[in-house]
């Protein structure tokens, strides 16, 4: 069994989403940040995150035509809000298949090895522009998976983030905190499976 954690902080803006799903045989994790004037970067990222739960329930995995979807309807009904976007849908077998859009991402931190960035070659353009370009990812469960918000992968120091993710979600947003240690520079959305 895939154990997962998650938190989102706010840092100001209060447009990080996220999203976990479990049945008998998958995880779906999704984390997306809205952007877009008079909190419809927000509105945005509720859409997508309904959207695509919507889509994960009714079976579907292919996660780039899902994302495409969801940029066109975004761009019909977020009224200019767009949000980045990152679904993985991890088999019980450990199995990830997901796709991502946008500066959020997905990191597998495994316990030998490099740190793997699986969205690495994502598209910067964000949902609901109408000129998404998803990107698909396909990887094996290997130690940690990480999915963030840029809050957490923007401000990080990368010699961190084994160490702060073997310790949890908490010491992962503790480590972007401003140095008074109450602010974050940005909101930041987190989910943590292993």
């Amino acid at each position: 069994m895939i154990s997962v954690t998650h938190r989102v902080e706010s840092g100001g803006a209060n447009e990080d989403r996220l999203l976990v799903e479990r049945d008998d045989k998958r995880t779906v994790a999704i984390i997306c940040d809205g952007a877009g004037n008079g909190g419809r970067g927000g509105m945005a990222a509720d859409l997508a995150i309904a959207e695509l739960s919507r889509i994960a329930q009714a079976g579907f995995t292919d996660w780039m035509r899902a994302l495409l979807a969801v940029d066109q309807l975004l761009k019909r009904q977020a009224q200019g809000g767009e949000t980045t976007c990152v679904v993985v849908d991890i088999s019980d077998s450990g199995e990830c298949r997901g796709a991502s859009v946008g500066d959020s991402g997905a990191w597998m931190l495994p316990a030998d090895g490099a740190v793997r960035d699986l969205t690495a070659h994502q598209d910067r353009a964000r949902l609901g522009s109408g000129h998404a370009h998803p990107v698909r990812f396909k990887a094996q469960l290997m130690g940690r998976l990480v999915l963030a918000t840029d809050g957490l992968f923007k401000y990080i120091r990368a010699a961190d983030i084994r160490t702060c993710a073997a310790r949890g979600v908490d010491a992962l947003i503790d480590s972007v905190r401003l140095k008074s240690g109450a602010a974050l520079q940005d909101d930041v959305a987190v989910i943590l499976l292993q």
